[in-house]
């Protein structure tokens, strides 16, 4: 299992955002919950047929690198809007919380709406589920309370969470086409994601 695996990302991670490595056969698969007319229904990554997604990671309590993400993210959608508006529908954005314990399914929607009511969030039932998304994308995550990591399912008061800041781009077969780097701005990715959706 991927969560006993973690990797607890110091600070000089979120800045040292490597060489991402995959594999083109490696396809996302997925099972997680999202809110619809106010119900949680569960999806996965069949229920946007023919689409791109354009997929993050990461908590609504997250203080400064989530909100950048998804300012991205909003700037992405509103570039395509203007360059390619016949195309920014195929495109369709994700941001999965890995912070189940705190996060709700109504709030991870509130927050995905709040930048774009197009980008959708997602949740996870059990950590077994987490990790098997986290470790489809080749992401990662985990909790520490002070200097040293701590577990779920009973995480304690206090904790603080850790993850992965890339930006994942999938074909309508759910292949990797493009991993992009934390702060990447909304221009680039969409002049970057036009290039894959125009083929």
């Amino acid at each position: 299992m991927v969560f006993k695996r973690f990797l607890l990302f110091s600070l000089a991670l979120f800045v040292m955002v490597g060489t991402h490595v995959s594999h083109a056969s490696d396809r996302l698969t997925f099972e997680l919950n999202r809110l619809d007319s106010g119900q949680a229904v569960k999806v996965t990554e069949k229920d946007w047929q023919g689409k791109y997604l354009l997929v993050a990671v990461g908590y609504t309590g997250c203080p400064d690198v989530c909100p950048v993400t998804m300012l991205d993210l909003r700037q992405t959608m509103q570039t395509l809007d203007k360059i390619a508006p016949e195309k920014v529908n195929e495109l369709q954005p994700l941001f999965i919380t890995i912070d189940p314990q705190s996060d709700t399914l109504e709030d991870i929607t509130r927050f995905g709406a709040f930048f774009d009511p197009r980008i959708i969030g997602l949740r996870a039932d059990s950590y077994e589920q987490l990790d098997h998304v986290v470790e489809r994308l080749r992401a990662s995550y985990g909790y520490q309370l002070g200097d040293k990591p701590v577990f779920p399912p009973n995480l304690p008061k206090g904790y603080t969470v850790m993850h992965s800041i890339f930006i994942y781009l999938y074909s309508p077969d759910r292949e990797l086409l493009d991993v992009y780097r934390y702060d990447t701005s909304g221009e680039t990715l969409a002049k970057s994601i036009l290039t894959h959706l125009s083929q």
